[in-house]
């Protein structure tokens, strides 16, 4: 019998995910798609992961370390290596790969290995985001190009960012989303003595475009509950937040948690769910948010009413946000909610992959 050609995927820190949404997406393809339909082939940031977490196996999967990071600058080189020893050592015949840091290496490969189906998840056209300088975006902007031209699919996790590229690259994405589901764990949890209840929640990392202030703002004018869970040592923005927040009235800013069973107590305390991002495609936590609560509340923008088909409630400034939440969120209507909880199910984005990849 032989065995499941090997598809590497190429764009994350790795997995177990400790990141992002790139790295859950890796995480949820292995445990969903069986080593014998497809065996993957993940590249990891050798760094992230201890010595003794580097087994070669991963759910059936295969693991390979680059003494890389996969972050940054950096991430170019990273992927770049990666698409290198997969194209040329391990003679892939697909690439999946997550973003596009080493899009630049792209149109070489495709000259030199034309037959190579290169697969792009595009992510949000992160040149968008207030983070980055004008050069970064500029070359942000490049490295788009290069896989939005050379890719053989581009796949756009969201509706409206599809729509975005359809009109910039006039060429049609594959729209496949993320998942939430792996969030609900497998016996409720117990909300711990740590965990107040009755608070409303925000999970995102600390950056200007996720209207982290804003939200923080809205529930103080609103005298609400808040806790707020990102990486607020990463930068000056997230560390001056803290510093002019950190004591507030009924604000709680909290470091990350990955851990689904650690953030579960705080899912579970939780009366609805706050999401500024303006920027990307299908958010994530947005996602998550779903399984967890009926009452949500997103920053007005075409990728959140997409991700929710116009759910729940939608504002653009503190004194919308505020309105809102001092009015009390209306829960989404159940069948609208079952529907998007439907949607968001990783066996069924991980059988849309399957499919693709064996097309």
């Amino acid at each position: 019998m032989t065995s499941a050609k090997a598809i590497p995927l190429v764009g994350t820190v790795g997995v177990p995910a400790r990141y992002g949404g790139f790295e859950t997406l890796a995480e949820q393809l292995c445990r969903h798609v069986s080593a014998k339909d497809v065996q993957f082939v993940v590249y990891c940031e050798r760094s992230a992961y201890r010595e003794d977490e580097r087994s070669a196996d991963f759910a059936g999967h295969r693991r390979i370390f680059l003494p890389l990071r996969a972050n940054g600058v950096a991430s170019m080189f990273h992927d770049a290596l990666a698409l290198i020893d997969a194209v040329f050592r391990r003679n892939a015949d697909q690439v999946f790969i997550f973003g596009y840091s080493g899009a630049w290496i792209l149109p070489v490969l495709k000259l030199l290995r034309p037959r190579v189906r290169y697969i792009v998840n595009v992510d949000g056209m992160e040149w968008r985001r207030d983070k980055f300088s004008t050069p970064a975006r500029l070359l942000l902007k490049a490295l788009e190009w290069c896989a939005a031209r050379t890719a053989s699919v581009v796949i756009a996790d969201n509706n409206a960012l599809a729509g975005l590229f359809r009109a910039r690259y006039h060429s049609e994405p594959v729209v496949i989303a993320y998942g939430g589901d792996h969030t609900v764990l497998p016996a409720a949890p117990t909300v711990s003595n740590t965990a107040p209840q009755g608070h409303y929640l925000a999970i995102a990392r600390i950056e200007p475009e996720n209207n982290t202030e804003t939200i923080i703002q809205g529930c103080i004018a609103a005298d609400v509950p808040l806790v707020f869970i990102g990486n607020w040592k990463a930068n000056a923005y997230g560390l001056a937040l803290r510093e002019r927040y950190g004591n507030a009235a009924g604000i709680t800013l909290l470091d990350p948690i990955y851990g689904q069973a650690d953030l579960a107590p705080w899912r579970a305390g939780a009366i609805g769910y706050i999401h500024g991002h303006s920027v990307g495609g299908t958010n994530p936590s947005l996602v998550e948010a779903l399984f967890h609560t009926r009452r949500m509340v997103s920053f007005d923008c075409a990728f959140n009413r997409a991700t929710l088909s116009g759910a729940g409630g939608y504002f653009t400034d503190a004194d919308d946000l505020a309105a809102l939440l001092r009015d009390g969120l209306p829960p989404i209507d159940d069948d609208e909610l079952a529907t998007l909880r439907a949607t968001y199910r990783w066996d069924a984005i991980a059988a849309r992959y399957l499919s693709l990849l064996k097309r």
